[in-house]
């Protein structure tokens, strides 16, 4: 690795979230990170997607492949009738 503090990375995966996009990252602790969280608004809700790092190449963009949509922790609304 060199001196930079980012590196580029594409993601493959459902939708416009991830459809062969480009990202500028950060490395962690001089390293590409392992997993990666992309929130996008689709259809005015908010999605998050989880990708994980498919392998760290000489080459950029380092390549992430999708792992699951995040769901938040949250139960029912509470809505009285």
């Amino acid at each position: 690795m060199s001196d930079k503090t980012t590196y580029q990375a594409i993601f493959y995966g459902p939708n416009v979230i991830a459809a062969g996009t480009e990202h500028e990252l950060e490395y962690v602790n001089g390293e590409y990170q392992k997993e990666v969280l992309l929130e996008a608004t689709e259809d005015g809700d908010t999605v998050r997607r989880l990708f994980r790092l498919v392998r760290a190449t000489e080459e950029e963009p380092i390549p992430y492949r999708f792992v699951e949509d995040m769901q938040d922790e949250q139960g029912e609304a509470d809505i009285p009738n």
